[in-house]
């Protein structure tokens, strides 16, 4: 199956055996077997989304120690995005993840900046904007699956750096103007 698929996207629902029991009455080392086993077996590009649920996983020290495990264990360019929650289905009782815990996420204490390319994603349509690790020029900007600007040449940012992430030598180039593709591809 996974030499049809160029990109995934894995939720990495929190770090704790206590949260995946209680709330997924699942388990965390099948989940971060299986991050390991996409980097170290596939050619997949793929990306982690970790939704905050206040009082469940939004302790800023489980979210460090997630993303040194990313790092020691996947490397420094796997995407990691975290995501707000809304109350919901089975979870009405919790209140909307605050725009400011979100915001302190990039921004955790002993974390090099070029650990983990992150976003903290408000609403899907604010849209993700990443950044070039070398000139910081704005790189993709979406909205859902919308790519509303695509500053890229091939993978590489104006500058000559290259870009992680699988991308289409064929896809169209969108010239600041908002048009519409579906996307399976990474960095946006």
């Amino acid at each position: 199956m996974f030499r049809y698929i160029d990109a995934a996207n894995v939720d990495l629902k929190a770090f704790t055996e206590r949260f995946y029991h209680k709330l997924t009455f699942s388990h965390l080392d099948p989940v971060l077997d299986t991050l390991k086993w996409l980097k170290e077996e596939t050619d997949i590009w793929f990306e982690i989304t970790n939704l905050i649920i206040p009082d469940e996983n939004d302790n800023p020290d489980e979210t460090k120690k997630l993303c040194d495990w990313v790092v020691e264990n996947l490397g420094d360019r796997v995407p990691l995005h975290f995501t707000a929650f809304h109350p919901d289905f089975k979870l009405t009782d919790k209140p909307a993840t605050p725009a400011a815990t979100l915001s302190k996420r990039g921004k955790l204490p002993n974390r090099p900046e070029s650990n983990i390319a992150t976003s903290a994603t408000f609403g899907m349509t604010k849209g993700k904007r990443p950044y070039c690790p070398n000139c910081h020029r704005a790189l993709i900007r979406r909205s859902w699956h919308d790519i509303l600007e695509n500053n890229l040449d091939g993978d590489r940012c104006p500058c000559g750096e290259l870009i992680p992430g699988h991308f289409s030598l064929d896809r169209p180039r969108f010239n600041n103007t908002a048009q519409s593709t579906t996307i399976g591809h990474a960095l946006t």
